[in-house]
């Protein structure tokens, strides 16, 4: 059996905090450079600590700052390198067009090919996903490995395998074989964990820790 900790990011810096961003750099550069906070920086020390991440043996990122940033306390831990893969990026999201279709948070999720202007679809986040966790799964067998990425990405990969219950912008529910994996927005860091025999998925839970309490990230 191989294991798969799929991890959303600890707490970002809030959007709140930068006066001013006087740069020419695309949006999805500027994404991709955000850093934790403090408050992120000790929750992903204390998750880095947790006896569910003993015996970890392969560590990869997204091409993002804060989940580089909130794999280094369990890289130094178990002094491993990380593999940086852009396909675990978050989902794109484009233009939402707010005024034409004010409910496109929901019809992402209630519609796996819907996708705003210039972004991606649920499906084109699952596709690419799925690809990178197909080739983890082939270079690591038997092997426990974390996943650091983000919250639409690996939820829209889970709906892989899940059904959708809910979908709102205060709540996100969802289960695997009946039994519920998410009811609530996606904590920072959120980790669900992933079984599989060879590529098949076998089971699939969401670990919670008492002393990292619910903290949207955003």
């Amino acid at each position: 059996m191989t294991t798969i900790y799929l991890i959303r990011h600890s707490v970002r810096l809030g959007r709140d905090l930068i006066e001013e961003y006087n740069t020419t750099q695309e949006k999805i550069i500027k994404e991709e450079k955000i850093v934790l906070s403090p408050l992120g920086e000790e929750r992903a020390k204390i998750l880095s600590e947790k006896d569910e991440f003993n015996n970890i043996d392969k560590i990869y990122c997204s091409n993002c700052v804060r989940t580089i940033q909130t794999a280094k306390y369990l890289m130094e831990r178990h002094n491993l390198k990380c593999s940086i893969d852009e396909r675990l990026d978050e989902r794109r999201v484009g233009i939402p067009n707010d005024d034409e279709v004010p409910n496109w948070f929901e019809m992402q999720f209630l519609d796996e090919n819907y996708k705003t202007i210039g972004g991606e679809s649920q499906l084109d986040v699952q596709n690419r996903m799925s690809e990178v966790i197909d080739e983890i799964l082939e270079n690591n067998k038997d092997k426990r490995v974390c996943v650091f990425t983000h919250g639409y990405a690996m939820t829209f990969y889970c709906l892989k395998y899940c059904d959708l219950e809910e979908a709102s912008k205060d709540k996100v529910e969802f289960s695997y074989k009946g039994k519920t994996i998410l009811d609530r927005r996606i904590s920072a860091p959120e980790v669900f964990k992933l079984t599989f025999n060879d590529k098949e998925l076998v089971d699939m839970e969401l670990i919670e820790f008492d002393d990292l309490d619910f903290n949207s990230g955003v």
